[in-house]
């Protein structure tokens, strides 16, 4: 069977439609200044119609004609202060409903309410609309101003007032867009830098456990093993030698830890190359490992069939890191699951392009027919820790049971094309 990596795909990413009428909210606070400045320049406004309607004009004919402007004005404002209100609920709508203060300014002549709400509502529509919005929205008010100056005749004045009014407020709007996208920009940053804070932490944690499990597992099933075997023994030289494999494993142990210390501390003073994998804490000679882990399989009475090939010692650094923790685990489980006394196989052989890993060992004759491979020393970590080690160099791994032995076959490769 092939050991999954765990590596998941990522979701294809959707983008959000918007609508045409869609505009960005804006701050609450901002929306009651809009609407307390809308409510008190509309009554300011009344009252001097107001006042202006309780003035003495010198004909009747005056008095209506007066009375009919003032009444325009009136509606003027009330339509321009509303669209500044509407700005609480959206920019866009705020904007067609200033079309009606536009209209009205038109038919009297009279800009001043509506050029007001024109460099309001242009510096929020710049700033919060979608650009089909705003591109509608310049060309409309470009017309606007258009027939303003031609109902005015060759007053060019009004025109260059008109088109300053909406290039100004068009580009303060502008601006107000660009730093708030910014922003969002650098949130949205920070965001990303924290999940990949956290992934690296968690990614740490991972390879955390897995030198802890390798370390912990192998050695100290080597210990239960020895002392398990020889517990009735009465030869003094065989306790003896046993005693010397438990006093090695425990040093050996009591090392990887003082180096894992040494690493979660910062103290790593160039002793041992760090490994940012996870691979392995201290790297050393491959062959000197295999060595190693075959002398342990055979003081544990395996027969251990060791074939190495290639230049072992040419592998990058985390390459032969991983291989080892790899060996190690594997060993263990030979340790754990394998009859005593049987054989079994390592074979290393390294090219220039990849490093692969066969490790074979005979399982119990209750496994064979069930095809459990659980034990009471079992953690389960061991295979997922090997997926994990060859996931993150972009390897391959496959294990399972071939002709009454279990097989695991691993490649690493060497030159990182395949990497992750």
């Amino acid at each position: 069977m092939t050991i999954p990596t765990g590596v998941s795909e990522r979701a294809p990413s959707t983008t959000e439609k918007r609508s045409f009428f869609y505009a960005t909210p804006i701050a609450r606070w901002l929306c009651t200044v809009l609407v307390l400045f809308a409510i008190i320049a509309l009554a300011d406004d009344i009252r001097s119609i107001v006042l202006e309607l309780q003035s003495e004009p010198e004909t009747e004919a005056e008095a209506i004609e007066e009375a009919r402007r003032n009444i325009r004005l009136a509606i003027d404002s009330i339509f321009s202060y509303l669209a500044i209100g509407l700005l609480a609920y959206r920019s866009t709508w705020a904007a067609v409903a200033s079309l009606l203060s536009l209209a009205s300014a038109l038919q009297i002549d009279d800009y001043g309410s509506a050029v007001l709400s024109t460099i309001v509502i242009t510096v929020a529509v710049l700033a919060t609309a979608t650009r089909p919005f705003i591109v509608t929205y310049l060309i409309v008010y470009a017309v606007w101003g258009t027939l303003a100056t031609l109902r005015r005749g060759e007053d060019s004045f009004l025109f260059w007032g008109l088109a300053g009014v909406i290039l100004g407020s068009a580009l303060i709007g502008a601006t107000v867009r660009y730093f708030h996208g910014q922003r969002r920009r650098d949130e949205q940053r920070v965001r990303d830098l924290e999940a990949l804070n956290e992934r690296l932490r968690e990614d740490e944690r991972q390879a955390l456990a897995r030198d802890l499990h390798d370390v912990v597992a192998h050695e100290l099933t080597l210990i239960t093993m020895q002392t398990m075997s020889r517990r009735r023994s009465g030869n003094v030289g065989e306790l003896h030698q046993v005693l010397e494999t438990v006093e090695d494993a425990a040093r050996s142990a009591l090392h990887e830890l003082r180096v894992m210390l040494r690493l979660l501390r910062n103290e790593n003073e160039g002793e041992h190359p760090r490994d940012v994998t996870g691979a392995g804490l201290s790297i050393g000679s491959l062959e000197h490992v295999v060595t190693s882990l075959a002398a342990s399989l055979r003081d544990l009475r395996f027969e251990p069939d060791v074939v190495l090939t290639g230049d072992l010692e040419a592998m990058p650094t985390t390459v032969r890191g991983t291989a080892a923790r790899i060996l190690q685990e594997s060993v263990t489980n030979i340790i754990k699951y394998a009859p005593r006394g049987s054989g079994c196989r390592i074979e290393v052989a390294a090219d220039e392009h990849e490093l692969r890993l066969r490790v074979l060992n005979p399982m119990p004759r209750s496994h064979q027919r069930t095809g459990n491979h659980s034990s009471e020393l079992s953690s389960g970590l061991g295979l997922r820790g090997i997926a994990e080690r060859v996931s993150l160099l972009g390897g391959r791994a496959e294990s399972g049971q071939q002709d009454g032995q279990w097989v695991l076959d691993v490649c690493l490769p060497v030159d990182g094309r395949d990497a992750l």
